[in-house]
């Protein structure tokens, strides 16, 4: 029972390490996907949406087209994703060290150490987050209601835009996630799966639940929950390190599915182009991808979810026929 708990906990653990990065932990998805129609059913939707979406990517194989073809459109993905999260790095760097000439050297080091940490697989990144992941959650949920006053909620939202958002937002992080979900789903028991998967749902809803509560009277910005700590010196520096621990563990997660291409083994000079991009495409900036690019992927996962579905259940009718086939031939 102990194991089972455990190795469902570090799967966990892994799937919020890589979906809590910069747009989460700086309020920045939350404010855009859940804050401007702000509602309880809204978060309780996006729990259903998590716990379906990662169950279903922990427990279904496909074969080549979904593994191979999927695969490859998922990686190019989690490309512009790393992008993001090497944009959003330099801001926290220049943050907390000011108007260095070295914070692009800092930010260009970081990301090579977590693109040598992904390239070691899953396991690697498993024990990554495990070690960063809890203590950006506790820490997060302790200035949450250090800077909630009000925890009132409507139940439903006000329009469907308070629908559509949260659904975009799970579909966004199925991408973003898929890797380490389904890479890392592949060792646990079914009931293992159930547990990581409804486990990961309440940790992420309970954040997005606190981070919504503590900015409902901010103004959107760039990083409407960081910048509830702006006036205080300390609290924003607390603030600064945990958010560059969670790019951290996103970025890590983010770029091992960014060369895993379905599981298709590329050259090693294919992988340094495809980090060399990363770097080319974070500078369109943190915000403009948020706000673009994001509902766009969240769209195109879905998409993923139902292509899966669809080839998955074409498989194992093929199996049948083929099945029965060799048996009538034998009879």
């Amino acid at each position: 029972m102990r194991r089972l708990f455990r190795c469902s906990l570090i799967s966990a653990l892994t799937v919020v390490g890589s979906v809590i990065g910069a747009g989460f932990i700086t309020g920045k998805e939350i404010c855009e996907f859940f804050g401007k129609d702000f509602s309880l059913s809204g978060v309780y939707l996006a729990f259903i949406c998590f716990s379906f979406t990662i169950y279903f990517l922990m427990s279904f194989k496909g074969g080549f087209l979904i593994d191979k073809i999927i695969g490859v459109f998922v990686s190019i993905a989690n490309v512009v994703i790393s992008a993001c999260m090497i944009s959003a790095l330099e801001k926290v760097f220049f943050s907390l060290f000011g108007n260095l000439e070295n914070i692009k050297i800092f930010t260009i080091l970081s990301t090579i150490l977590l693109f040598i940490i992904s390239l070691n697989g899953v396991g690697a990144i498993e024990k990554f987050n495990s070690v960063f992941t809890p203590l950006i959650i506790v820490v997060v949920i302790i200035l949450s209601l250090y800077k909630t006053q009000d925890y009132s909620s409507p139940v439903s939202p006000q329009s469907l835009l308070g629908t559509f958002n949260p659904i975009i937002y799970v579909g966004f992080n199925v991408v973003l996630s898929s890797g380490v979900i389904k890479n890392g789903g592949e060792k646990l028991s079914p009931p293992s799966k159930i547990i990581s998967s409804i486990l990961t749902s309440l940790i992420l809803c309970a954040l997005i639940y606190l981070i919504s509560c503590a900015t409902k009277s901010t103004k959107s910005s760039e990083m409407p929950f960081v910048n509830l700590f702006i006036e205080n010196e300390k609290l924003l520096i607390i603030v600064d390190i945990i958010t560059l621990f969670a790019i951290f563990t996103t970025l890590a997660s983010s770029f091992y599915t960014s060369v895993d291409f379905g599981g298709i083994k590329i050259p090693f000079a294919c992988k340094i182009v495809i980090f060399l991009s990363c770097l080319c495409i974070a500078k369109i900036g943190f915000s403009s991808i948020v706000e673009i690019l994001y509902p766009l992927i969240g769209a195109f996962g879905y998409a993923v979810v139902l292509v899966t579905f669809l080839l998955s259940k074409l498989s194992l009718k093929e199996q049948r026929e083929r099945t029965l086939s060799r048996q009538g031939h034998i009879g």
